[in-house]
C-alpha cells in the first residue's frame, strides 16, 4: 500500500510566505503560485491604500506648513551687500567704518567702504544723492534732512566733541580772544566745518577762516613752528583719529579754549536735537605734562550711522543686528557703550530712527523673524498647536494600530500553521476548522473588534489556505479511486484462483472503501455500490474451481 503524501509546512517571520510542499505531487503542481499560500509581504507590513494616503496626506500638510519656516531660520544665507560712506583714511570716521565692515560680517553682511570722505557733510550728500545705502554723519549736519524725512538714523556710534585748541604764546584763552585771528576750521567737505562754521556764526566775532583739503594737512600747519595759524576747530570723538592723536600729543605750546556756560546754553536751546553740554577730560592727549590740564567744557554732538527711508529693510535690520550684537567693539568711539546695558546707547536720544531699525531693537535678529511672526499670530499659534497635537495623536494611534495589527498576524499565522498539521493528516477537517475560525472573525468584524483592512488581510491567507487544503482533498480522492481501481483490477485478472493473496488484497479494498467513506471521500450510495462489488468478487473467489481432471 502505497504511504501517504508528505505536506511540509514552513512557517516564516513576519512578511514572510508559509508553503505547502508536496514532494511527490506533479512539478506542473509543484511550480503553481497556488503552492505559496501566503505571500504577506505587502500585507503584514503595510495598511490599506486608504490608509497610507491618508497618513502621506497628514506629512505633506506638516512639510508645507513647516518647510518654508525652517528653511528661513536654517539655511545658510547668502551675503548681502550695502556700500557705506565714512571717511579718509586714518580719520576716526575711518576706524569706525573699518569696525562696521568687521561687525556686518557676522551676520553675513558686505559692507563696501572707499575710505575717500572728506566727512560728514560729503557723508550725507552721497546719501541724499543715493550713492550710498549708509553714512557716518554728524547729528547737527544731518538735523535738516532728518527732519525733511530724507534721510533716518541707524544708530549713534560716537559722540563727537568740539575741540578749539589755541596757541599759548598768541594768549588765546577764551572764545573772544579769537577776533581777527586765523582760524582752521576744517576742510570743505567735513562736519568740522559745518559745526566751527555754525559756532562762529552763532557769535558776533569776525575770524579769519582756513580751510585745507585735508584735516591732516590742517594739523600739520598748526603744529609747524613758522605756522601761521593761531588756532585750530576740531569736532571728533576724544582720541580716535590717529592724526588729531599724534599731533596734539607733540605740540607743546597750546591750550585747549573752554566755552562760555551761557554760549553752551545757548546752542543747546538752539539747536537741542543736535548739541549738548560736555568735557574734554584732564589728560585725554597726554598723561604727562596733562593735556588738557584741567577739564574742558565744551559741546558735543552724536556721530550717527544713517540711511534712506527708502532703502530695504532687510538690509536695514541686518546691520542695525550687526552693531547691536557688536556694540560693544564700538566702545572706544562712544565709551557708554562699555556700561552695563550700554547698547540702549545706540538709540536713546534719537528722534528720527529707520523703523526697520526700531524693530530690530525691540525683537532682536532679524533673521529669526519667522518665529516673532508666529509668536505675534495667535491664530497660526492655535492652529500650529493643534496640527501638532493632532499629527502626533495620530503616529501614536498608527504606531498601536501597528503592532496590533502585527501581533494579530502573528497569532492567526500560528493559526494557519497549526491547522497546517491537522491538513497532513485530515484536510477535510482544517477545512472545517478554518471555516469556523472565518466565521469568527466575520462576527468579530461586524462587532467593530477587527479593521476592515486587517479583516481583508486575513481573508485573504484564508482563501488560499482553503484553496490547498481543497487541493490536497482532491489529490487523495484521486490516490484512493487509483487504488481502489487497481485493486479491483487485479482481483479480476486472478478471478479463479482461491489464494490467500486475492483475500487479503480484498480485505484491504474494504478498508478504503471504509476509510474513504469516513473521511468524506465517498458518499453513501457509493460505498453501497463498492461495497456489494466487493461481496460478489469475495463470493467467487471463494467458489471452489474444477480441477483438470474434471475439466
Amino acid at each position: 500500500m502505497d504511504s501517504a503524501p508528505e505536506i511540509t509546512i514552513q512557517a516564516l517571520p513576519a512578511g514572510g510566505s508559509v508553503t505547502f510542499h508536496l514532494p511527490h505531487s506533479p512539478p506542473a503542481l509543484r511550480s503553481s503560485p497556488v503552492l505559496n499560500l501566503f505571500t504577506l509581504s505587502p500585507l503584514a507590513n503595510n495598511f490599506s491604500l486608504q490608509k497610507l494616503l491618508q497618513h502621506r496626506l497628514r506629512w505633506a500638510v506638516v512639510v508645507i506648513v513647516f518647510l518654508p519656516l525652517v528653511f528661513v531660520g536654517c539655511t545658510t544665507r547668502r551675503p548681502t551687500t550695502v556700500t557705506l560712506s565714512s571717511g579718509s583714511n586714518l580719520s576716526a570716521y575711518a576706524r569706525i567704518g573699518q569696525q562696521i565692515q568687521e561687525s556686518a560680517a557676522t551676520v553675513d553682511l558686505v559692507v563696501e567702504d572707499e575710505k575717500n570722505s572728506q566727512g560728514s557733510q560729503q557723508n550725507l550728500q552721497r546719501l541724499l544723492d543715493g550713492e550710498v545705502d549708509f553714512a557716518l554723519v554728524q547729528l547737527d549736519v544731518a538735523s535738516e534732512a532728518m527732519k525733511a524725512g530724507d534721510v533716518a538714523a541707524v544708530a549713534i556710534l560716537t559722540e563727537e566733541y568740539a575741540h578749539i585748541v589755541g596757541r599759548k604764546n598768541d594768549n588765546v584763552n577764551t572764545l573772544r580772544d579769537l577776533e581777527g585771528k586765523k582760524v582752521s576750521i576744517g576742510p570743505p567737505g567735513s562736519g568740522i566745518n559745518f559745526t566751527a562754521t555754525r559756532l562762529f556764526d552763532s557769535t558776533s566775532l569776525t575770524i579769519q577762516p582756513y580751510t585745507q583739503s585735508a584735516l591732516g594737512l590742517g594739523l600739520q600747519s598748526f603744529t609747524a613752528p613758522d605756522s601761521p595759524l593761531d588756532a585750530l576747530v576740531y569736532v571728533g570723538p576724544l582720541k580716535a583719529s590717529d592724526d588729531v592723536r599724534e599731533q596734539l600729543t607733540i605740540v607743546r605750546d597750546v591750550n585747549f579754549v573752554p566755552l562760555s556756560e551761557s554760549f553752551i546754553n545757548y546752542l543747546t536751546l538752539q539747536f537741542p536735537e543736535s548739541y549738548r553740554k560736555a568735557y574734554i577730560p584732564q589728560g585725554t592727549y597726554r598723561a604727562l605734562p596733562p593735556f588738557p590740564s584741567e577739564d574742558v567744557l565744551t559741546i558735543s554732538t552724536g556721530g550717527a550711522l544713517l540711511t534712506r527711508p527708502n532703502v530695504g529693510r532687510e538690509k536695514v535690520a541686518l546691520m542695525t543686528w550687526a552693531i547691536f550684537a557688536n556694540s560693544r567693539q564700538f566702545a572706544s568711539f562712544y565709551p557708554k557703550l562699555a556700561t552695563e546695558n550700554g547698547s540702549v546707547n545706540l538709540y536713546e536720544g534719537l528722534l528720527y530712527i529707520h523703523p526697520a531699525a526700531i524693530r530690530t531693537y525691540r525683537e532682536g535678529d532679524p533673521r529669526i523673524a519667522w518665529l516673532r511672526y508666529l509668536q505675534d499670530n495667535k491664530p497660526l499659534q492655535a492652529a500650529s498647536i493643534m496640527l501638532l497635537s493632532t499629527t502626533t495623536i495620530g503616529f501614536l494611534i498608527r504606531g498601536w494600530r501597528k503592532r496590533k495589527t502585527e501581533k494579530f498576524l502573528v497569532g492567526h499565522r500560528q493559526a494557519i500553521a497549526d491547522l497546517g498539521t491537522t491538513a497532513r493528516e485530515n484536510p477535510q477537517e482544517a477545512l472545517r476548522e478554518i471555516e469556523s475560525l472565518k466565521q469568527s472573525y466575520r462576527l468579530m468584524l461586524i462587532e467593530g473588534n477587527l479593521a476592515p483592512d486587517l479583516y481583508q488581510q486575513i481573508e485573504g491567507m484564508n482563501e488560499v489556505f482553503i484553496e490547498q487544503c481543497r487541493m490536497e482533498i482532491n489529490r487523495q480522492q484521486d490516490k484512493d479511486l487509483t487504488k481502489i481501481i487497481g485493486g479491483l483490477t487485479e482481483v479480476q485478472q486472478w478471478q479463479g484462483h482461491n489464494t490467500p493473496w486475492m483475500t487479503e488484497h480484498l480485505r484491504q479494498c474494504q478498508e478504503i472503501y471504509r476509510e474513504m467513506l469516513l473521511k468524506g471521500h465517498l458518499d453513501f450510495p457509493t460505498y453501497l455500490n463498492l461495497y456489494q462489488m466487493q461481496l460478489l468478487l469475495d463470493i467467487l473467489t471463494s467458489r471452489p474451481q474444477p480441477t483438470m481432471e474434471r475439466v
